[in-house]
């Protein structure tokens, strides 16, 4: 079990797996999509995630 988080506040604790699991539902679609629109929508929509968890 990885403990990196263990140390870091509740509310700091709580976005970061939101975020993981936001990321991981845009990811999921975005590869599960069949158009081409929709694939570029979605694969636009993880950076958002992934902005915030690199930055912070």
């Amino acid at each position: 079990i990885q403990k990196h988080t263990a140390l870091e506040p509740v509310n700091r604790q709580r976005m970061y797996i939101t975020l993981l699991t936001s990321l991981q539902f845009f990811l999921i679609l975005a590869f599960g999509a069949t158009e081409l629109i929709m694939f570029y929508v979605m694969f636009e929509a993880t950076l958002i995630p992934t902005l915030i968890i690199i930055t912070r």
